[in-house]
């Protein structure tokens, strides 16, 4: 009797702690909340839940960030302080898998296109290059360095680093650079065969790890500034 005790003591310690089984009464929070029309605390929690490691293979922080951003972006000054994530959600990917066509023949772009995609919802974090959360540089250092390429830190170093390349020649694996005006402030992974409509995979300072269609992207398209080919 004393070991059943015991047992059903356990359970309650680790059963009712477990990442899954604490899951739900939050899922069931966001849902109240969503329901009484508390939509930007939604969207907090749900940002902040994006960087608990808890959730780290959950698309909870994602599901409950689009449910709240698609209410509030009705607000034209709160959709306009976030234009990006509008766009995205008005424009999302048709086809994440452009990078994985016959044309593109060379395992190792497939393997570094598959690795990028791995992570794909890890939040964006300044300076991070680990996937508890990257920014854009960091990102390409960790993909290239995952298939026995080294990078400089930098998007502006990167760009230096690359041979640089026309928009007709781009295809998967290569980098995509952007720039504020003054100088390369932005990079990402080009997934997309060559001729095709250009996709990227990138980590974006709103959504995190996630995959744009540049050329119909009225943010991104007009901030290119070149692409590169690892050397």
């Amino acid at each position: 009797m004393q070991i059943k005790q015991y047992l059903f003591f356990l359970f309650l310690i680790f059963g009712f702690s477990s990442p899954t089984y604490a899951q739900k009464p939050i899922e069931e929070k966001l849902d109240l909340l969503l329901a009484q029309g508390h939509f930007k605390l939604v969207y907090r929690k749900a940002k902040r839940l994006a960087q608990n490691p808890a959730y780290d293979h959950s698309k909870t922080p994602e599901k409950y960030r689009q449910l709240a951003a698609q209410e509030l972006s009705k607000n034209v000054f709160w959709a306009k302080r976030h234009a990006l994530e509008v766009e995205w959600m008005s424009n999302p990917p048709t086809n994440i898998n452009q990078g994985e066509v016959a044309g593109q023949k060379n395992g190792q772009t497939q393997q570094l296109i598959q690795e990028a995609k791995k992570y794909i919802g890890v939040p964006y974090k300044e300076a991070g290059m680990d996937p508890s959360g990257f920014d854009c540089s960091g990102f390409t250092c960790y993909i290239f360095e995952a298939n026995g390429v080294e990078l400089p830190r930098r998007a502006a170093d990167q760009f230096n680093y690359c041979k640089q390349i026309g928009s007709s020649e781009a295809r998967a694996g290569d980098l995509v650079f952007f720039t504020n005006g003054n100088q390369v402030n932005h990079v990402g992974i080009l997934i997309s065969e060559k001729g095709a409509p250009k996709q990227m995979i990138h980590a974006s300072s709103s959504i995190g790890i996630s995959i744009v269609e540049i050329d119909s992207s009225a943010y991104w398209k007009p901030k290119i500034i070149g692409y590169g080919r690892i050397k």
